[in-house]
């Protein structure tokens, strides 16, 4: 990113426009969360709403809910559990003129860490992934259990866990 410092941190509301852009370009249709589910997310769940910043403006963000389900289900996903022990990620995203920088393993990494120091009673994150993003979250140390139960959109989706425990 050249001389461009980025800061990576905890997000709230006033970034909600731009995390919803990145949302909308990142995602088929059928697939990208909608205005509205992403504003309840940052409601409900402002701890665990995280991003990477550039002079100012969110280049990527990492968006998530908890639940207490051991694996994430459509249910698990429409509905965030205050005190849950799973911390489900919804998106992680990266403006399309940031991609293939680091920024998004570095968001993931610096995300797990932020999840251990302001969640603790949680013991995994867990998210779904296409297999073609596999490799990404598998480096930033979340282990692929296998094809997900979730359907959503066109292409399967598996399941990846890390474990806080």
């Amino acid at each position: 990113m050249g001389d461009h410092k980025i800061e990576y941190r905890i997000i709230d509301v006033q970034f909600l426009p731009c995390a919803y852009a990145l949302e909308s370009a990142g995602y088929p249709e059928d697939e990208a969360a909608t205005e509205e589910g992403m504003r309840k997310r940052y409601i409900d769940a402002p701890e665990l709403q995280f991003g990477a910043i550039v002079n100012g403006q969110l280049v990527g963000f990492v968006c998530a809910t908890r639940s207490n389900d051991d694996a994430l289900t459509h249910a698990s996903m429409e509905k965030h559990c205050n005190g849950g022990k799973s911390v489900c990620i919804h998106s992680v995203c990266v403006k399309a003129s940031h991609r293939r920088t680091g920024i998004a393993l570095r968001l993931l990494q610096d995300y797990l860490k932020e999840v251990r120091k302001l969640v603790p009673r949680a013991t995994k994150v867990l998210l779904i992934s296409k297999e073609t993003v596999l490799p990404l979250y598998q480096k930033a140390g979340f282990v692929v259990n296998g094809l997900s139960a979730v359907v959503h959109g066109e292409d399967p989706w598996f399941e990846c866990e890390v474990s806080l425990v």
